[in-house]
């Protein structure tokens, strides 16, 4: 009769050590685009202000085109953030299933 430690082979323990950096590669990534997503907002919504606040109105296409700018870095940074999320979950969920 063979023990648990003998039934692993070294592809299983190379995709164990595979799950693990790519879990703690997902968590560095999340945690940055968690950081940047608030950067991101600090700054967007003061420049929002300002442009809509200080547009003469000879300019108003130019703030009209920065606006939707900040806007779409803004929804640009949430996609990205519900990635890492999800890419995250995801190995969790593979790590739980090469466990049992």
């Amino acid at each position: 009769m063979s023990t648990p430690e003998q039934n692993q082979t070294p592809v299983a323990n190379g995709e164990q050590l595979f799950l693990r950096n790519a879990l703690a590669s997902a968590e560095r990534a999340a945690r940055f685009s968690r950081i940047k997503q608030i950067v991101v907002t600090v700054i967007a919504f003061p420049a929002v202000y300002y442009l809509t606040g200080s547009a003469p109105e000879h300019r108003v296409p130019f703030t009209v085109i920065m606006v939707i700018g900040v806007i779409l870095v803004g929804c640009t940074s949430k996609i990205v953030a519900e990635l890492h999320s999800s890419t995250r979950t995801i190995l969790q969920a593979i790590a739980e299933l090469s466990q049992k």
